[in-house]
């Protein structure tokens, strides 16, 4: 992440939750159960959310400087053909950073629905150290944010064979800690290209909730300042859709925390005038949190029952805006 600072639950199925609740709140989140959701959230698979995490977070660092960038790129583009993806490409962009030209790539796999809205998960794969010119040290990045490119896998995983009206991109982006490169190059690239962008949900850092534990944050367009929230037409659709996550959270453990847009790869989108929410752990945050932009952001400090948690949220919530329209409608 590039940021500088700073429920209800049931008994139907064991893997959705094991928390406590009154006899009234089951009752009352049982009226509220879509089982076709429950059916998707159980697919979800721990181990493979480890391992793509533990992969990522393997790579010596995958500062966008790095000799590494881009065998990470080819490594992420296989793993979405091995799911079964075969529209999977290369969004390339050349950057001139300090003194040389750095080509990169953003990873695009596309999944077909039967209307031309497109629906975009995304996260960024790129990693840093405290110091963002330093691309030789070690950075597993693996909050930050292997957490969230390993949480899209699962979930592109999961819809391989599902059959969806909105089209779908997941979108992973190089360049998010050298101030966005990827995501503005790839949004400038739609707005040429007119892709119908519906919605945008954007994933950093969603595997480390020691400052709000049982939270989740859910941003939305509403950040008051106007560098972060160019355009104001889009705020009031950012948080129904916020709203619709804020829902989704009933299949899980975890509770909302309303928040808002700052510092990431949805903000090249939100001032083209696009529609973008995201979801992040809150532990960007250099003077409370030792392991932000660090050699010790590794795998043993994930809290993988949370990071599963927030998949299944944001699963639920693609789904939930998939059944919005109806096949056919512009």
């Amino acid at each position: 992440m590039c940021k500088i600072t700073t429920h209800h639950h049931s008994k139907l199925d064991k893997n959705i939750t094991n928390a406590k609740t009154t006899v009234i709140e089951i009752e009352s989140f049982n009226k509220k159960l879509d089982h076709e959701i429950v059916s998707l959230i159980n697919q979800i698979s721990l181990d493979n959310i480890k391992s793509k995490l533990m992969k990522l977070s393997s790579y010596h660092t995958r500062h966008t400087k790095s000799k590494y960038i881009n065998e990470v790129a080819e490594w992420l583009k296989n793993e979405f053909e091995n799911i079964g993806y075969e529209n999977v490409s290369f969004h390339e962009y050349t950057e001139k950073l300090e003194r040389y030209s750095y080509d990169l790539k953003n990873i695009i796999c596309n999944k077909i629905g039967h209307n031309n809205k497109c629906i975009i998960i995304c996260a960024h794969y790129d990693s840093r150290m405290e110091n963002y010119l330093d691309y030789y040290s070690k950075a597993p990045g693996a909050n930050d944010n292997a957490s969230g490119v390993s949480a899209i896998l699962e979930i592109a995983r999961i819809l391989y064979n599902k059959k969806l009206n909105y089209n779908l991109q997941f979108v992973f982006f190089s360049g998010e800690e050298q101030n966005l490169l990827g995501s503005e190059q790839y949004a400038k690239f739609i707005r040429k290209n007119n892709l119908n962008l519906h919605r945008l949900i954007n994933l950093d850092m969603i595997g480390y909730p020691k400052f709000n534990p049982g939270k989740i944050i859910i941003e939305r367009d509403v950040n008051e300042s106007e560098r972060y929230n160019r355009v104001v037409f889009n705020d009031k659709d950012s948080i129904k859709c916020g709203n619709v996550m804020v829902e989704m959270c009933t299949y899980t453990d975890l509770y909302p925390k309303l928040d808002q847009i700052y510092g990431s790869d949805y903000e090249p989108f939100e001032k083209r005038g696009y529609i973008v929410v995201g979801a992040y752990d809150g532990s960007a945050e250099t003077k409370k949190n030792p392991h932000y932009h660090s050699v010790s952001d590794t795998p043993e400090k994930i809290d993988w029952d949370y990071l599963t948690s927030v998949t299944k949220i944001v699963l639920a919530t693609i789904f939930t805006l998939d059944k919005e329209i109806k096949p056919n409608i512009d």
